[in-house]
């Protein structure tokens, strides 16, 4: 009805206007289909805005509640047990020396490699989950993991533990962890930091838990069984991953982009197509420097304290105050950033432009309250840019974009698994992680310097649209006015912006 209605107004225009007009560009095969819309439909005065929404089959909105709090509840348990999981991969980091006699930078190249492995395959699980669903990408996940544990206790050479636990538990981590976030954005609007926030917070919550739990279990049943004991912990998340019920589609008939999924060269253009957008470019390459020395103090820090004269068990509160501080942060930075005022890109830069500086002075801390404080301080800071990544990815390339951007994303942020080995191989050569800390911190601030790209790249590619010829079609009194906006006088109660383009037409409702 709109596109039968906005060609009315333009063909009765004054010869002079189409001229100017459709001589610009080649819209004429575009026109000549609304008119034989309208000729089959026939042109009414009045139009309402429930026949326009049927028409053009708008989707109904994500529920932003309901049984998106399962779905928050189901990805934060992920976050808990397979997230928290790799974060006290530092618990095991002296057992592991211990019983194969290497060194730091070998040992923590299996965390590295593990943690490496969630985000490369990243977009695998993105394709996977658009393709198979999230309950059964989830579960495949989740078995994996479990597989890839128990078969890591029976290790008794390293390099079989890289593939192990490094390839077949990251692989199966990454599995079992991507559909939740994604599925989450999908399920909420307005309330999608918050509950993003909820998610990271079950993650951050992994952190201390797991520092604790993991030391328990090697204590008491020697890192071996305590792999096997988690392994059965770890079924909890196959439950739990019955809860991603995909959303369901409203449409009277399906959509372009629909339709587009069923073509065999749908992967290959969306993917290639999205590495021509500059503000994703922009996005991953920024994420990727603030991501390179993000898992060094999980792998590297228990060593740290204990090189400082602290005992293990004492040492594995400085990462308890970093996950609860992390918890507390992405519950705080989750409720404000649903504000509707809020920035959430500037809000993000700033945490990583923080996490900078706090990577800079902890070489400082020489103490057992100093590593505390700056360590729950880093983890306060890092939820800010932790909670926003799929939020900003959701902002930044829509819904439709979202599983493949975040598979990309999370692939280019495994330069992180680069991290841990580069601060033991400076200890191994220097005998300290002050070099390592220090590049991390550069690395963070270089990040927060090219964010600050994107805003300027959206005001560019605004400008760009606008230099395209633009109208407000009156579809009462079939008349065109300016694009900038219709004029009172024409008491319309709807006009339809067009954007003419040299390849399509794009159409967008304005009230008045």
């Amino acid at each position: 009805m709109i596109a039968a209605c906005c060609d009315i107004a333009i063909a009765n225009r004054p010869p002079s206007t189409q001229i100017s007009i459709f001589s610009l560009f080649p819209v004429m095969p575009t026109l000549n289909k609304f008119r034989a819309m309208v000729k089959k439909r026939g042109l009414r005065r009045t139009c309402t805005l429930d026949e326009i929404s049927k028409d053009i089959s708008f989707l109904h909105p994500p529920p932003n509640g309901g049984w998106g709090w399962v779905v928050v509840l189901a990805a934060a348990t992920h976050g808990l047990l397979v997230g928290g999981f790799h974060s006290a991969f530092g618990v095991y980091m002296m057992p592991l020396l211990d019983t194969f006699k290497s060194s730091n930078s070998q040992i923590a190249w299996i965390g590295s490699i593990s943690y490496a492995f969630i985000m490369i395959f990243g977009p695998v699980s993105g394709k996977l989950l658009v393709k198979y669903g999230a309950i059964k990408v989830a579960l495949i996940g989740n078995l994996v993991t479990i597989g890839g544990l128990v078969w890591s206790s029976y290790t008794h050479n390293l390099p079989m533990l890289f593939f192990t636990h490094g390839i077949i538990v990251g692989v199966g981590s990454s599995l079992a962890y991507t559909p939740g976030m994604i599925m989450v954005s999908l399920y909420f609007t307005t309330r999608r930091s918050f509950a993003t926030g909820l998610v990271m917070a079950g993650g951050a919550a992994g952190i201390f838990v797991q520092n604790k739990l993991q030391y328990y279990l090697i204590q008491n049943l020697g890192w071996r069984d305590s792999l096997r004991v988690y392994s059965g912990i770890l079924s909890i998340c196959i439950i739990a991953g019955f809860a991603y019920k995909p959303l369901q589609k409203h449409r009277a008939h399906p959509s372009v982009v629909e339709k587009f999924k069923t073509s065999p060269l749908r992967g290959f253009i969306v993917d290639l197509g999205l590495w021509k957008d500059r503000i994703f470019e922009v996005w991953v390459i920024s994420l990727g420097l603030a991501k390179f020395g993000f898992y060094i103090p999980f792998v590297h820090m228990m060593k740290l304290a204990g090189d400082l004269g602290i005992p293990l068990e004492k040492a594995s509160y400085i990462m308890v105050g970093l996950g609860v501080s992390s918890m507390i942060s992405s519950l705080l930075f989750g409720k404000i950033c649903d504000i509707e005022n809020i920035d959430r890109l500037y809000i993000n830069q700033a945490s990583i432009l923080s996490v900078g500086v706090v990577y800079f002075i902890i070489p400082h801390c020489t103490s057992f309250g100093a590593l505390v404080a700056i360590c729950s301080l880093l983890g306060f800071f890092d939820a800010g840019n932790y909670v926003l990544l799929p939020v900003l990815t959701f902002d930044l390339m829509g819904a439709e974009k979202m599983p493949i951007a975040w598979g990309f994303m999370m692939a280019v942020n495994a330069i992180s698994c680069f991290g841990p080995p580069f601060a033991g191989a400076m200890y191994d050569m220097y005998g300290s992680y002050t070099i390592g800390f220090v590049v991390t911190g550069v690395c963070n601030i270089a990040a927060a310097g090219i964010l600050a790209l994107i805003p300027w790249l959206q005001r560019e590619a605004i400008q760009a649209t606008k230099n395209y010829i633009n109208a407000s079609v009156c579809v009462i009194t079939n008349t065109i006015v300016p694009w900038q906006s219709p004029s009172p006088s024409l008491g319309c109660e709807f006009c339809t912006s067009l954007i003419f383009d040299r390849h399509f037409i794009t159409m967008t409702l304005s009230c008045h």
